[in-house]
């Protein structure tokens, strides 16, 4: 099975110290980023809108997104939600936070913070 992480469950699984590659890597699942996440998370960094510890967070983040444990892949589409929706919809399971993205795709991986787990949904 294969999970596509977009930028603010990655963020927010850091910032909550949830150790999701392994929850996720026991689970089955071959862990993927978009590249278009990667430069988000880049782009926030170097945004200069970040306080010192959110600095932290997102340093930290892009070091597991560039690690050997996550795929790197070209998602396409207009924006970067509209490629998860649509991946989302080939079935493809999807890592986030976002209301509408979780509204439109059959699988996904949340967050359940007061256990600091990932968890699966499916509709």
């Amino acid at each position: 099975m294969e999970v596509i992480l977009d930028t603010n469950f990655i963020v927010a699984c850091v910032r909550d110290r949830i150790d999701f590659i392994d929850q996720l890597k026991e689970l089955g699942f071959k862990i993927t980023v978009p590249r278009e996440v990667s430069q988000e998370l880049k782009d926030i960094r170097d945004g200069g809108r970040v306080r010192r510890d959110g600095k932290a967070v997102i340093e930290t983040a892009l070091e597991i997104v560039n690690s050997k444990d996550v795929k790197n892949i070209r998602i396409g589409g207009k924006s970067v939600d509209a490629g998860l929706i649509a991946k989302g919809k080939e079935g493809v399971y999807i890592g986030t936070l976002d209301k509408e993205i979780k509204r439109n795709v059959p699988n996904r991986v949340v967050v359940l913070k007061a256990k600091k787990r990932v968890s699966v949904e499916r509709d």
